[in-house]
């Protein structure tokens, strides 16, 4: 109705304006007058478009609700409007699409990746594996908030692999993004398993902590400054504790860094505690610039509406292709070093000044139901040994030469950084 009054006001200082009887002043104070009218109806048109594209579900009252789809968000609207950005992170595999999926439920509004879609700005709600070797910062100063994503490593790290695999060890976007029809359809031919995982375990485990440490401390960097890929490859390493002096550029002028809540993988997909995890996502975005999020009344509809409307793939059509989930193992070693990750970080977190901080609570509560998990998987396979096989000399460089012909490793071959343009500031790290 407004906008209709508007337009009729636009057509009536247009047919003035063409007036030949008007005067240089009249014709000025029109051309404002028409100025100050287009701004208003864009104005408008961006809200009308955007409330059209941005239905949320509705609440029908009572906790019934109607589950509707999402929408992508505008993405030339100016930082005038720019939506609050939430980013949503963690570790790759951590079971990130069941948290996008219901934060689209509540919202009504895309999740963006940010990896894929490059030339598009990353808007709103966008999700990230960042500081992760697999994740970029793609968003700029487009991100206000944090919601953090964790997941026991134990089948963390496997879901990683499995998702490598499906990508074909992807090491571009582009090249991902060919593979990206194979995504939840198998998991991986199991001597690539245990390759990666002989290989990457040591790295992975403790990239699973350091990644929780970046986000929790407000960005910690873990990896030396030119290690511009975070991968920790040589010339470079990461970086150990006490070397873990600096913080990361984009935590300190980008975004803050620090989770506002934290959201449990496991919690969110159990019937029992997942509508309560969704509200906490909910909590954090309601009210927020730009933002739609339906009443807590309606989230336990929307929580088991968005587990039957949500599109395919999904982890069961893994589970239909090839080994159970369950299959793809650690060796006692590896689970030995797990469970004293485990115990590291829920003493770390349950001291000093973590004490009195709630999303620390929260993260020792899940690593006490990690340990438990690992605990007894580690006394049942002492119970029960398989036969492994003998090592044997040559096994390192085996595995080796098989990430390093998946395009993962090698990242920094000599040759290839002489044509980059950074050569320069880094030729002293290959002198030796």
């Amino acid at each position: 109705e407004n906008t209709s009054s508007i337009i009729k006001v636009f057509i009536k200082t247009m047919k003035a304006f063409s007036n030949n009887n008007m005067n240089r002043k009249q014709k000025i104070w029109s051309i404002i007058g028409l100025i100050a009218l287009s701004s208003i109806l864009m104005n408008m048109t961006f809200r009308d478009n955007s409330s059209q594209r941005r239905k949320v579900s509705i609440d029908l009252g009572n906790g019934d609700c109607e589950w509707t789809s999402s929408y992508a968000m505008f993405d030339h609207i100016g930082n005038a409007r720019r939506p609050f950005g939430t980013l949503f992170a963690s570790y790759p595999g951590a079971g990130m699409r069941i948290a996008w999926q219901q934060t689209e439920g509540v919202t009504g509004i895309e999740v963006r990746d940010d990896f894929f879609q490059l030339s598009y700005p990353k808007l709103g709600l966008v999700k990230t594996q960042y500081p992760h070797y697999e994740g970029i910062w793609s968003y700029g100063e487009n991100m206000d908030q944090v919601v953090l994503v964790i997941r026991n490593p134990r089948w963390n790290i496997p879901s990683y692999h499995t998702l490598l695999s499906e990508l074909n060890y992807a090491h571009t976007w582009e090249l991902a993004y060919d593979e990206l029809p194979n995504v939840f359809t198998k998991r991986a031919p199991m001597e690539d398993w245990i390759k990666w995982r002989d290989y990457r375990y040591s790295d992975e485990i403790n990239l699973w902590g350091m990644h929780i440490d970046y986000w929790m401390e407000n960005g910690t960097k873990y990896w030396e400054d030119y290690d511009f890929e975070r991968n920790g490859q040589y010339p470079f390493k990461f970086l150990n504790k006490t070397e873990q002096t600096k913080q990361d550029y984009n935590c300190a002028f980008n975004c803050d860094c620090i989770p506002k809540v934290i959201v449990s993988y496991e919690h969110l997909k159990n019937p029992i505690t997942g509508p309560d995890q969704l509200k906490k996502i909910a909590g954090v975005l309601r009210g927020k610039r730009n933002m739609t999020v339906i009443e807590d009344e309606a989230i336990n509809c929307v929580w088991h509406d968005t587990w039957i409307h949500t599109p395919a793939p999904s982890n069961a059509a893994r589970d239909k292709n090839g080994l159970p989930a369950a299959a793809y193992n650690f060796t006692i070693v590896q689970m030995e070093t797990m469970e004293a990750k485990l115990i590291e970080y829920r003493d770390k977190y349950s001291s000093g000044i973590w004490i009195e901080n709630s999303n620390a609570q929260y993260l020792v509560e899940n690593f006490e139901e990690y340990l438990t998990e690992v605990s007894v998987e580690i006394a049942e396979r002492k119970a029960n040994p398989q036969p492994t096989p003998a090592p044997y000399a040559g096994y390192a460089k085996e595995i080796q030469d098989w990430y390093n012909s998946k395009g993962k490793g090698n990242r920094y071959d000599k040759a290839k950084i002489q044509q980059m343009g950074i050569w320069h500031l880094v030729k002293h790290f290959y002198e030796n």
